[in-house]
């Protein structure tokens, strides 16, 4: 999700501050049956994050790809011990619980399969985006260039499997980096190294478009149970991913959403979303509504508060 030697584009960190916000939205939904509308348009959200990374990824070095695999096992692991931190607390701190999770279901065969195919992890849920990730730099690592037949195979199978009518969405095991992650990370690329052309083909008003097209699809896969939700997806985040990058926006406190605090976002506003549920278990009408923009103010300001308290702990060891 982050920049790789290339200059900041000021746009696209306007453009994951949102997808920051709608993350946080889907997995704390708004009361039904809007919470289900805004759930299925934020998967934009996750795209957008791939096609970021792809984008920065485009003539990175070794090295440079390297160094994008290792901060995101950093982060992964961080993950990881905030929601065993978690479950130990739920465990009133009792060690054997976890321990026992740990040894039958964490470190088996199984499991390491399941997550290297499906990018699914018992640990934490939310980890599942990291893992793909961590695969597509990898891959890219490998391959090289080779990687963008991996997307349009990806593509291709992540369209036709969503083409059947289905209760729930994730009743398809498109979340993962063959059939999600791997094809928006070579969409992101090839913006990258096309922009001058795609920039006299797709028009402003063509992208808006193709943008209500797709939010379109998205409101008649709410309402009739379909698979469209994913084929409105590779609409919606491919153009606003565009609109944004050539934007030309000036940074602005709101940037900083996507360009410094999207990994904290990511990764801590479950735990705060608990710490929530656990203090106010039944909410009224008003605080269900307000529920989603609390858990996401309170980890935006911690955010603030860690990178603050971090910047002056560095500065101090400076000098």
């Amino acid at each position: 999700m982050g920049n790789t030697g290339y200059p900041r584009n000021h746009g696209l960190d306007f453009l994951k501050g949102i997808a920051a916000c709608f993350i946080v939205f889907v997995h704390v939904v708004f009361p039904w049956p809007y919470g289900v509308f805004v759930a299925y348009l934020g998967s934009f959200a996750v795209s957008v994050f791939f096609m970021t990374s792809g984008y920065y990824s485009y003539g990175a070095s070794k090295g440079k790809l390297l160094h994008s695999v290792k901060r995101t096992v950093i982060y992964l692991l961080v993950a990881y011990v905030l929601y065993l931190f978690k479950m130990l607390a739920l465990e009133g701190f009792h060690a054997r619980p976890v321990v026992d999770f740990l040894v039958n279901e964490v470190f088996t065969v199984e499991h390491l399969l399941k997550i290297l195919i499906t990018s699914q992890s018992k640990i934490c849920f939310v980890a599942w985006f990291l893992i793909s990730l961590i695969i597509c730099y990898v891959l890219k690592l490998v391959l090289g260039k080779r990687l963008r037949y991996l997307g349009y195979l990806g593509l291709v199978a992540g369209i036709v499997v969503v083409l059947p009518p289905v209760d729930n969405y994730m009743d398809f095991p498109i979340s993962n980096p063959w059939m999600w992650g791997i094809p928006f990370f070579v969409i992101g690329e090839l913006v990258h190294e096309h922009e001058t052309a795609l920039r006299h083909v797709f028009k402003r008003r063509y992208l808006v478009t193709l943008c209500l097209v797709g939010i379109l699809l998205n409101l008649l896969s709410r309402y009739n149970g379909t698979g469209w939700w994913h084929i409105a997806n590779m609409l919606i985040a491919p153009s606003l991913f565009m609109l944004f990058s050539w934007s030309g926006m000036k940074f602005n406190r709101f940037c900083l959403l996507g360009s410094t605090y999207v990994f904290f976002i990511y990764i801590v506003h479950p735990l705060v979303s608990t710490c929530y549920n656990a203090l106010r278990g039944n909410p009224g009408v008003v605080e269900s509504w307000l529920r989603p923009i609390i858990v996401l103010v309170s980890t935006v300001l911690l955010a603030m508060a860690y990178y603050h308290v971090k910047t002056l702990i560095l500065a101090r060891l400076r000098h």
